[in-house]
């Protein structure tokens, strides 16, 4: 997760009667601080994706595939407030990513702790850093895909940001980590450069997941033909 300058430019926006503080450009990426501006790409990719996501939508489920960003917090914080006003029922939230921005996994953390409707994750493939915290973040269910690979470690910092707010995250991502799984104590604090590579099974032995999804098993009918 990265860490970066920028650490006093922030936007306001409310929603429900709450006001929101989103850093735009604080980044903690994986689990590193960095500059997170929008980008004109990321906005392009969006609006073409908008009619396909709201399908997706309709059916309470959440969507980060890739980085996730200040501009993907900001997306996945709107659906789940919306989806939210809509009903108490439970929203369903799909995680693949490298991992990406801290702070931006940390926005959508504390937006899961405002809803009435609980969240369900879920791990694809990979769930790394900033994603194995919003993996281990959700209120329902929390559920690794058998043969996904769950990585979690240490934050770096690039530019010089005042040590007194580095030890400030970092006692907000220890304190997560001793919340929502049941890490060996002697992991925490996680340090720079330590990493830890977990199986689907160790992510629900270390508490980050409640369970592990197996692979249907095919009608004996279709399974030779989907085999060809």
């Amino acid at each position: 997760m990265n860490l970066g300058r920028g650490w006093c430019r922030y936007c306001m926006g409310s929603a429900r009667r709450v006001v929101w503080v989103f850093p735009v450009l604080l980044g903690l990426t994986g689990c590193t601080i960095v500059m997170a501006p929008k980008s004109e790409s990321e906005v392009a990719t969006a609006a073409a994706e908008a009619p396909t996501r709201r399908e997706v939508l309709d059916q309470r489920r959440v969507l980060v595939f890739g980085d996730i960003t200040p501009v993907v917090a900001e997306r996945v914080v709107r659906e789940l407030f919306y989806l939210d006003a809509k009903s108490g029922e439970a929203i369903d939230f799909y995680l693949m990513t490298p991992g990406g921005d801290l702070k931006a996994a940390f926005t959508i953390e504390n937006a899961m702790q405002l809803l009435r409707s609980p969240v369900n994750t879920y791990a694809f493939a990979e769930c790394n850093s900033a994603g194995a915290m919003l993996l281990a973040a959700g209120t329902g269910r929390r559920v690794a895909f058998r043969g996904s690979t769950i990585t979690i470690h240490g934050m770096n910092s690039r530019g010089k940001p005042p040590a007194q707010y580095m030890e400030s995250v970092q006692a907000y991502y220890t304190d997560f980590w001793r919340r929502r799984a049941r890490l060996p104590e002697g992991w925490l604090p996680l340090p720079k450069g330590q990493t830890h590579f977990l199986t689907a099974d160790q992510a629900r032995e270390y508490g980050l997941v409640d369970s592990v999804l197996e692979r249907k098993e095919l009608p004996r009918e279709i399974a030779p033909e989907r085999a060809r």
